[in-house]
């Protein structure tokens, strides 16, 4: 229900068809440049490492267009930081995506009888590292901390 209330597509879940009836999603992930070597490798379809472009890191500093996939291995102790990994979510259905943020809101509103309190983050963080929390980690709200200033996305002239 709250997926339909929002305009997000829930066919896949018995439920109602977004307004365009265009459900696709776009995911942008920027990985800080000095962590790419270290988490991200270049790759040809299906996961096979293309060495051609291998050290990434290197291949990305020089000049010139650059093509090609990539495969990012997702290692929590990275990817809850925000200072190192940074996510980015683009909705086709213009609906949806109008709405992300007050969806996300209430999605959070609804898991805070969860995960309201430090005991509960620390044990769904211990659930996530294998049982035990790194030392970086903390159990307050992130949400703060992860937002950007809205200058911050625009392109230098």
């Amino acid at each position: 229900k709250l997926a339909e209330k929002y305009g997000l597509d829930a066919r896949g879940h018995g439920g109602k068809m977004c307004k365009s009836g265009r459900a696709g999603h776009l995911l942008q992930i920027f990985v800080r440049r000095e962590l790419i070597d270290k988490y991200v490798y270049p790759a040809f379809p299906y996961g096979v490492p293309d060495n051609k472009r291998n050290p990434l890191g290197e291949y990305l500093s020089r000049g010139g267009k650059k093509s090609g996939q990539v495969r990012i291995t997702v290692n929590p102790d990275v990817f809850l930081r925000a200072s190192c990994v940074r996510m980015f979510v683009y909705s086709a259905d213009p609906t949806f995506h109008a709405n992300r943020c007050k969806f996300q809101a209430k999605l959070r509103d609804l898991l805070d009888d969860i995960l309201d309190s430090d005991n509960s983050r620390a044990k769904a963080a211990k659930g996530i590292f294998g049982g035990k929390l790194p030392s970086w980690w903390s159990s307050e709200d992130q949400t703060d901390a992860s937002k950007m200033s809205k200058k911050r996305y625009l392109m230098p002239d």
